[in-house]
């Protein structure tokens, strides 16, 4: 008994024509009493009588339809509920640096919330470890700054490189030289990121590297504490130049020359390659892509 073969007896069997039903399904009549034949022979009973030109079921035939006809409907409803399980919807969690949540994404939020309104997004904002986080599913997908991410379980997109920029107040010592070198931090204060913070542990890479050793070092998990701070005079900082663009225009900063090595870090979108791509966090992905897709890298 095929699937094709009940539609067929169904349409027949509620228009009581092989004509009819061959024009609705698009058959030949000779298709219709083709199928119908091998239908009656597979379940071993007549299922219409034939009176002439006219028919009308048998009562194996009625018992017949009323399955057939539920099935075709199930049938349907089954279609309608993987096409509606493939419209975005559920919730997505997004690992992100603050940095980049307030000002490289918001435009992603925007224009993904505007097209996709039953999607609900969760933003994660300690990314310290965002590998393990990924690994566990604890997170979809994680907004990063580093340098560029080659573990090979995980999928990296890189969206563009982020400038670096190393901080002081206007009256820091170092404002007044033309080139600021590792060796120059030697004995200074820092005010930096958390621990974990992916551009910290870079530069303190490159201080270390150089054989330089601050005089002390203030972990901050806020970039708006880091920048008042530094504008106070406690120390030197090291920010994305986005965070503290404002405040090197109006001269409550000043960025330090840097002639030391590059920073090259990259804003990267990185999800597990294992990860179950949903119709969300593929659009999701789509939309960031998207949206960075002239960015120079």
């Amino acid at each position: 008994m095929e699937f094709r073969q009940l539609k067929t007896f169904v349409t027949t069997a509620s228009l009581l024509s092989f004509t009819k039903a061959a024009n609705n399904l698009g058959y030949a009549q000779s298709t219709i009493t083709s199928q119908i034949q091998a239908l009656e022979e597979d379940l071993g009973t007549m299922l219409f009588e034939r009176l002439g030109k006219q028919i009308k079921l048998t009562r194996d035939g009625e018992n017949l339809y009323a399955y057939a006809d539920q099935i075709l409907k199930l049938s349907d409803e089954a279609k309608d509920l993987i096409s509606s399980s493939l419209i975005p919807k559920g919730s997505l969690t997004i690992g992100t640096a603050e940095s980049l949540c307030i000002h490289r994404l918001p435009a992603v939020f925007n224009k993904f919330r505007s097209h996709y309104p039953k999607v609900e997004l969760n933003l994660h904002f300690d990314t310290s470890d965002y590998r393990t986080l990924l690994r566990k599913n604890t997170i979809d997908i994680v907004f990063f700054l580093d340098v560029p991410c080659n573990e090979n379980d995980l999928v990296t997109h890189v969206l563009f490189e982020e400038p670096m920029t190393v901080i002081a107040a206007p009256s820091h010592p170092l404002a007044k030289k033309h080139q600021v070198v590792p060796h120059d931090i030697s004995g200074q204060s820092l005010i930096l990121t958390s621990p974990g913070c992916s551009y910290r542990r870079l530069f303190e890479s490159i201080l270390t590297q150089a054989g330089v050793k601050p005089s002390s070092v203030m972990g901050v998990s806020s970039n708006e504490v880091i920048k008042k701070f530094v504008c106070d005079g406690w120390g030197i900082g090291f920010l994305p130049h986005i965070v503290v663009r404002q405040e090197l225009m109006t001269k409550q900063l000043i960025a330090l020359p840097w002639a030391g090595p590059s920073f090259a870090i990259k804003a990267q979108l990185i999800y597990h390659k294992e990860k179950w791509i949903s119709p969300a966090l593929r659009e999701f992905i789509n939309v960031t892509l998207e949206a960075f897709k002239n960015t120079d890298v």
